[in-house]
């Protein structure tokens, strides 16, 4: 990644949910139920492995780097493309933190990694639609994506 159309960032976006950490566990890593990408793989689990891909033009693997149930999930993006333009992101890490708030849960999600210089932007909205759009519908309307 020498190429200096990519930019290092790390994006941060939060929802409070009147869940428990444990509730909201067990709907996050439901990924095939909620993430905008089709999901292939085994459950998620400490070093499981699974494809995040929409039809032939975007394609990740990535691998759990830390599993702590009811605290946090991360995974490793081990490979990766985007045909239309060969953007890859390889090496960026996704990061979800359930913090604890009395009654109700704090997820934290976290894009650590690389994104295209003239795309910071279409990431910030990429990722507030997946968490408080795609992820918030699942949990409190048990709305999962449209196949």
């Amino acid at each position: 990644m020498t190429n200096n159309r990519y930019n290092t960032v790390t994006y941060t976006v939060e929802i409070k949910l009147a869940k428990s950490p444990k509730d909201v566990f067990s709907h996050l890593i439901d990924l095939s139920k909620w993430w905008p990408e089709d999901f292939e793989g085994e459950n998620i689990n400490l070093n499981s492995e699974f494809v995040l891909k929409t039809g032939d033009s975007h394609y990740s693997g990535n691998k759990v780097v830390e599993f702590v149930p009811d605290e946090k999930l991360a995974w490793l993006t081990t490979e990766s493309i985007r045909k239309t333009d060969n953007f890859e992101w390889t090496g960026t890490k996704m990061i979800f933190e359930l913090i604890p708030q009395g009654d109700d849960t704090l997820l934290k999600f976290t894009y650590d990694g690389v994104v295209l210089e003239d795309e910071y932007d279409r990431l910030i909205q990429i990722c507030d639609m997946t968490v408080k759009e795609w992820f918030y519908n699942f949990i409190i309307n048990g709305k999962e994506k449209l196949a």
